[in-house]
This record gives structure tokens, C-alpha cells and sequence, in this order.
């Protein structure tokens, strides 16, 4: 599966979004405005949810929602699940994700991974960040950043040296900040009138 998703890797960093940027200022702050914060949300499993639904689950925490492969699970810290498919049932379309992660102290260096926008259920194109701060489209590395369109990979990222991903630190929390690039775009899962999207993610790691 990881040796698939790497064939996505190639998508183009896309430019910078400062609308978040100049709201910040502590790590913990998330900005309400132009868009307001993703705080609840259904989320089913396994695509179409015939493995259930966990019901209004806490969207600021990334082991909510990435460390569940099913309603019923035992929660995994970050990484998560490599298992873990969800869509989001309630993405609201003036609305933005920031799931909050914790990076262990003794994170192994060859760990890396990324989040993935699936075909089925993908609502609207995705723009993703990784950051220390809360809401914020436009960190400091442009490996931090990604502008993709369904079916590619979000935002990758790696506990060590990297040219090509998002290097995180030991110890340190992050951001993994999620929007709907154009929410006025035609899409064929996600009527235009409608006030919220179905978005299909799925978690991917390796080298641990």
C-alpha cells in the first residue's frame, strides 16, 4: 500500500495561504475567522460506513480520528492506526481542521508518513498543512505545506532530515491543518447548495 501511495508523491507544493497567518499568537490559539474551527463530527468507517459510525467525535486531537480503525477500537497514539480509513461526515465548507499531535521523545528517525484524500467520498480538493500553530496554512517550510486534489497524499512528513517532507521534532506538538481549497468548485460527492462534505482520509506510515 505505501509502495501505491508513493507513486503520489510528486504533486507540487502549491503556493502559500497567509489568511490564517497573521491571527496567531501562542501555538494553542486557532483563529475564528474567515473560516471557524472543526470541533465535532461524525465520522464513519471504511469508506461507505458499513463498519459503523463513531458519533460526535472531538476533531482536535489527530488521535481521534486517525487512531480508530472502527467505532469500537482501543485508541492508538500518533501515528494512529495504519488501518485507520475515516470519512469525515460534517466538514463544514467555511470551516477548517486542526488536529492536534504529539511526537514522541523517543520517535524513531526512519518514521515518516502522511495522510491520504481518497477518490470515494472526497468531497472537495484538500489544501493541508503541518504546523505548530493552530490554523496556520502558511508555516514556515513550504515541505510543510500541499495543495492536492483527491485522491493524492496531504501533507508528508518525517521524524528526521528531510528535503521532500515535513520534519518533525521530538517532543514537540503540531498542527495537521485541513480546508477545502475552493469550496465553490463542482464536485461530484458534494452537492454545490450543500452546507457541509463527506471526506474520505486515510492514514499511511512506515519506516518505524
Amino acid at each position: 500500500m505505501l509502495g501505491a501511495a508513493f507513486l503520489l508523491l510528486a504533486s507540487a507544493v502549491g503556493p502559500y495561504d497567509p489568511v490564517f497567518h497573521g491571527e496567531f499568537e501562542l501555538p494553542t490559539t486557532c483563529p475564528n475567522t474567515p473560516l471557524t474551527r472543526l470541533v465535532v463530527s461524525n465520522i464513519a468507517y471504511q469508506g461507505d460506513g458499513t463498519n459503523g459510525t463513531r458519533p460526535n467525535v472531538d476533531m482536535t486531537l489527530f488521535d481521534n480520528i486517525w487512531g480508530h480503525a472502527d467505532p469500537y477500537d482501543d485508541v492508538v497514539s500518533w501515528p494512529g492506526r495504519a488501518n485507520s480509513s475515516p470519512v469525515i461526515n460534517d466538514f463544514g465548507k467555511t470551516q477548517y481542521l486542526a488536529a492536534r499531535f504529539h511526537v514522541p521523545d523517543n520517535a524513531v528517525p526512519s518514521l515518516f508518513g502522511w495522510l491520504g484524500h481518497t477518490e470515494y467520498m472526497y468531497g472537495q480538493d484538500l489544501t493541508s498543512s503541518i504546523s505548530t500553530y493552530c490554523g496556520d496554512f502558511r508555516p514556515s517550510s513550504a515541505q510543510c505545506f500541499l495543495e492536492s486534489i483527491s485522491g493524492q497524499t496531504l501533507t508528508r512528513w518525517r521524524a528526521s532530515t528531510s528535503q521532500s517532507m515535513c520534519v518533525l521534532q521530538p517532543g514537540q506538538d503540531y498542527y495537521y491543518n485541513i480546508k477545502m481549497t475552493d469550496p465553490t468548485r463542482p464536485s461530484s460527492t458534494c452537492p454545490q447548495t450543500a452546507d457541509v462534505c463527506r471526506i474520505g482520509t486515510l492514514n499511511a506510515f512506515g519506516g518505524g
